[in-house]
Order: structure tokens, then sequence, then C-alpha cells
């Protein structure tokens, strides 16, 4: 861990972060890449949290439709729920979530956890009261509350698919940290099915993406980002900040400068 702190503050600055850039130009470009199941419960609220702020119109009519997908442990699915619950507790709400893993979608859909399937810790002060209202806890086991669980459908489903049309219409819609994983081909057509799933005036958030992918890709499909808290959604992203430029599923420091910022660094956002 402390290796990683290092790592991360030594390509904060501008002459390592130049080197850097340069390093990860060529792993992206040479590294294998592999689908994983790597995941954590409430792994970004500040993203949660635009749904309080700029995009406060999606829970007002009093009901609220999400598509996670690439669900893994289901991790993000519940964080979800338990966010909507603990948040808009008058709020119907109905969250999918599907993935291509059945061992993972065994995890997910009874909702039992242990530390090795996401439960970790967080210094968000909102993580105890999530906590509280998502789970019932039994030793090393957390189980999520019935009531939650209830309203979380799982499902195997695969993005790159055809059949992924069957999916349509959704308030929001999440696709996060898989498409890092897929070469640009697949990325495009992941990236289309996820906009396809979202309703007109619906949103998406697309975290874990190539960036370099992502901003060629976005153009097409006309989507308006948010600008909301993007800095910190960036850093709050630590584990693929501190392996930073090693990895091809790294996340470079943002670069307030470049041209392309609110595109390339921006996680949320609207389907016009």
């Amino acid at each position: 861990m402390e290796i990683n702190k290092l790592n991360h503050w030594l390509f904060n600055f501008v002459p390592s972060c130049w080197i850097g850039r340069h390093i990860y130009d060529w792993q992206r470009r040479h590294q294998p890449r592999t689908q994983s199941t790597t995941t954590n419960f409430f792994r970004n609220l500040q993203q949660l949290a635009v749904l309080e702020g700029p995009l406060a119109n999606l829970t007002k009519n009093g009901s609220l439709t999400a598509l996670v997908a690439g669900c893994s442990y289901g991790c993000e699915a519940y964080s979800l729920g338990g966010f909507l619950a603990l948040r808009f507790p008058h709020l119907n709400w109905k969250i999918t979530a599907v993935d291509i893993s059945y061992d993972a979608l065994k995890i997910a859909d009874p909702g039992r956890y242990t530390p090795q399937h996401g439960l970790g810790s967080s210094s968000n002060e909102l993580v105890p009261q999530l906590e509280a209202r998502l789970f019932k806890k039994s030793g090393a086991e957390w189980t999520v509350v019935t009531d939650i669980r209830e309203r979380v459908r799982f499902g195997f489903a695969d993005v790159l698919s055809p059949q992924f049309q069957q999916f349509r219409s959704y308030d929001l819609v999440l696709g996060q940290n898989f498409m890092i994983h897929m070469d640009e081909t697949s990325t495009a057509t992941a990236l289309a099915s996820l906009v396809a799933a979202a309703r007109s005036g619906g949103a998406l958030f697309l975290g874990g993406m190539d960036l370099e992918t992502k901003t060629s890709l976005l153009a097409r499909h006309q989507l308006v980002p948010v600008d909301w808290k993007i800095t910190k959604i960036h850093e709050e992203d630590d584990m693929r900040r501190s392996a930073w430029p090693w990895q091809y599923w790294s996340l470079e420091p943002i670069n307030s400068y470049d041209r392309n910022y609110l595109a390339r660094y921006c996680t949320i956002f609207l389907k016009p």
C-alpha cells in the first residue's frame, strides 16, 4: 500500500508525469487485456451524489429504473440501491444488474458478502449510514436487507451481444470498469449498447474506460458531459490512480488544461 501511495505521489509531478505518459502509452498498447471481477462497495459515492445535484430531476418523478452492466458480485448495484433507499426513501426504484460471469452472479443474487467479495473500508462519512441501511451483519458475513435485495434483479447478459438490445428506456445506465479491459472495437460496440439502453433525457455513468478510446467515441453519440465534481470523482478511484502508469487499466493524473477536458475526465453523461 505504501508503495502505491509513493507511486501516486511521484507521478503527480509535472516532469515525472510526462515520463509516465510515455510509459503508460506503451503499456496500453502492449499489455494483454483480460476481464476482471474485482470490485468494492461504495466505490464512488461522489458520483452517486449527482442524483442530489444536477441529476435530481431523475428522482423527482416518483420512480427510477437503473441498469448496471458488468455488475460482477453486485457491489455497485447494491451500493446504488442502498444510496437510493437511504437518500430517497419514498422513491420507487428498480435496478437490473447483468454480467457475463455466472460465478459472480451466484454471489450477487443472494446478497451475502464477506471481505473477499467487495467489503472494505472507506473514509467517506456517508459509508456508516449506508452500511446500516444496506446490510444485516452477522460476524464476517454481511447480508443485503430484504427490501433492497428484492428491488435488484440479476441476470446474464453480454453487452457485446445483439441480445443486449432487449434493454431499453432506463433512466440511469451504469457501464463502469469493464470497457477498460476491451480493445477499441469492442469498446465501441459496448458503448453503443449502453447508450441505446438509456432513454432520451436519461443519464449514463461511464467510469473505467480507456481515456483515449473514450474521447474518440463519445462525439458520435452526442452525449452531454455533466460538470460535477470531476476532479474528486477522478481522484476517488484510488486503486487505478495509484497503479498509473504501470498498468493499462490505471488512471492518469487529471490534466485541467487538456483541450478535451470534459469529455476525457467526466464520467457522468446525459443522453439528449
